[in-house]
């Protein structure tokens, strides 16, 4: 297991048993987490808790990823969000990476490529995103 340093992620998907699983993995990996199971719940979580990087889903009932992304955005710009898809396709990566999103990965997930998207992601967090 890698040495990482502590930082808080928000899982945002739709699916319970999924969050639940990936949720557990990350915390295995030395990560904090906290967990939304969808868009306005995630910007519930960003308005009272600090969180270094959200993890979403794409496709979810009433915002889905892309949507969550921009939100993020306007109220925490330079937050980096990795967007998760079992329905990824070469448009929708290209159409989040124009967006600004971080990083665009398919479920089911590599570990090693999601751990990897994190610890870039963190790297290169905007100072902007350093509130107290």
């Amino acid at each position: 297991m890698t040495i990482r340093k502590p930082a808080r992620l928000l899982l945002v998907d739709d699916d319970p048993g999924l969050l639940k699983l990936l949720g557990m993995r990350l915390v295995s990996e030395g990560y904090s987490v906290v967990t939304a199971e969808s868009g306005p719940e995630a910007l519930r979580v960003l308005g009272r808790e600090k969180v270094d990087l959200v993890i979403s889903d794409l496709r979810m009932d009433e915002m889905d990823g892309l949507q969550l992304f921009s939100e993020i955005q306007k109220g925490h710009p330079g937050m980096p969000v990795i967007i998760l898809t079992a329905h990824g396709s070469i448009p929708d990566a290209v159409a989040a990476t124009q967006q600004g999103v971080f990083s665009f990965l398919t479920k089911p997930v590599d570990k090693d490529a999601l751990y990897k998207a994190i610890d870039e992601a963190l790297e290169q967090r905007s100072p902007a995103t350093d509130e107290a």
